[in-house]
């Protein structure tokens, strides 16, 4: 097998000197550029000889492609275990590493799957392999699809591990700083307006990692489908969690940076005599007065599930009586909501009456930066030997942080507006 990994290689090589070759104008080519590459290209030529020599080592590999690996066991090896999806599913990848584990025999397709994941583990016999790369991205896509939070972000996919971006510094509306400082004017025919500028402000993210690990018995083992399924399930669920906690609650240091903790944060004061861990309905109508008209089409209710025994009862009152319809309705849908924005239960909302039990938020102005190359899972046979254990590990390069730098000024009015409204403690 790494003869045949060595020989797609220098194929790939051979293809692209040829290719750099080639591209040089005929008329312009040395005699030794020309030699070189008729040496490469020439019928019986260097590349000629190597693709004979790959059908050669494919045709001896699909001559054993039924390896025995224990007895009663057997795994089918496809001949083209180069390429790029070697693998049937999952759990076919995970069971090949328990056979390796327990002495069954190495699967070839686990050789080209080497990773170096610590000092030596790079060759088979030492544990380390690579997860085919088709499973990691279905991983991460899963998250994106079902994170209440990670569905609805401004996020942007970076090949590096750093991005450094110009935001406009805007913390008011008042004349003169609305977008960084532009300013109209009304003017007379031909009189030119006095110029004004906008100021920019700049802002940089490195990308976090957050790693999760899976550990497979010999018992989970006996069933691919199920197995493929298991893990799977279990690395988005906790890699789920854990960026979108820190979208909530981070602070900012090796991780995303919170809404919570973040300088744009408003914090609605509680009302006069307001009893310990409750929601009143003049809270609610307090946080969305709190919120830009921008942002009240794409705002969300972030809740504990804790609150929303209080939320079923509120209700706008006039003197004795309650109007209808309610402050707080269900949708034909079924989806709570308040102000006409769906209410979101999600874990990582404070418990009741604790700032963070409910939060108002246009997550569109939240900006996450992810590795392009999506999720990244390596397995080890030896981490866990004496349990009887393969361990599994995903890797998550993310960060995140609020686009606005500082609550805003309103233009008439005092009380500052966000995108991101949060009730205070009230205790």
């Amino acid at each position: 097998m790494k003869r045949l990994a060595a020989l797609e290689q220098r194929r790939k090589a051979l293809v692209a000197e040829g290719h750099g070759l080639a591209d040089v104008p005929p008329d312009t080519r040395t005699d030794e550029q020309k030699a070189r590459l008729t040496a490469i290209t020439a019928e019986g030529g260097e590349l000629d000889q190597v693709l004979a020599e790959i059908a050669t080592e494919k045709k001896l590999i699909e001559a054993e492609r039924v390896m025995i690996l224990r007895e009663g066991a057997r795994i089918e090896v496809d001949a083209d275990l180069a390429g790029e999806r070697p693998w049937g599913n999952f759990g076919v990848f995970l069971q090949a590493v328990r056979c390796a584990h327990i002495g069954g025999g190495l699967d070839p397709r686990l050789a080209l799957q080497a990773a170096a994941t610590g000092m030596g583990e790079s060759s088979g016999p030492d544990g380390g392999y690579g997860i085919p790369v088709e499973f990691g991205p279905g991983i991460e896509k899963e998250m994106w699809d079902t994170g209440a939070i990670l569905s609805r972000v401004n996020a942007r996919p970076i090949a590096g591990n750093a991005i450094t971006f110009n935001v406009i510094n805007e913390t008011s509306r008042a004349d003169g700083s609305r977008r960084g400082g532009v300013l109209g004017y009304w003017t007379d025919e031909g009189v030119a307006p006095t110029a004004t500028a906008i100021k920019l402000a700049q802002g940089e993210m490195k990308l976090r990692k957050v790693a999760a690990l899976g550990y497979m018995t010999d018992e989970l083992a006996a069933d691919a489908p199920a197995l493929a399924a298991e893990l799977t399930e279990a690395f988005t669920e906790e890699l789920l969690f854990q960026v979108e906690d820190a979208i909530i609650n981070g602070l900012g240091a090796g991780k995303p940076l919170g809404v919570l903790n973040a300088p744009c944060l408003v914090s609605v004061t509680a009302e006069t005599g307001q009893a310990a861990a409750t929601i009143v309905t003049e809270n609610l109508s307090k946080m969305w007065a709190r919120l830009p008209a921008r942002s009240q089409a794409n705002a969300v209710w972030l809740i504990n599930v804790d609150t929303q025994p209080q939320l079923d009862i509120l209700s706008i009152a006039a003197g004795t009586a309650a109007l209808e319809p309610r402050f707080v309705t269900y949708g034909p849908d079924g989806i709570l909501r308040i102000k006409g924005r769906p209410v979101v239960p999600i874990e990582y909302c404070a418990t009741i009456g604790t700032v963070g039990d409910i939060i108002l938020a246009d997550l569109s102005r939240y900006r996450v930066i992810r590795k392009a190359s999506g999720v990244e899972m390596a397995s080890s046979i030896h981490v866990r030997f004496t349990q009887g254990e393969n361990t599994f590990r995903a890797i998550y390069r993310v960060d995140g942080q609020p686009l606005p730098r500082a609550a805003m000024v309103p233009y008439k009015g005092t009380a500052t507006l966000s995108p991101f409204v949060a009730l205070a403690t009230r205790s």
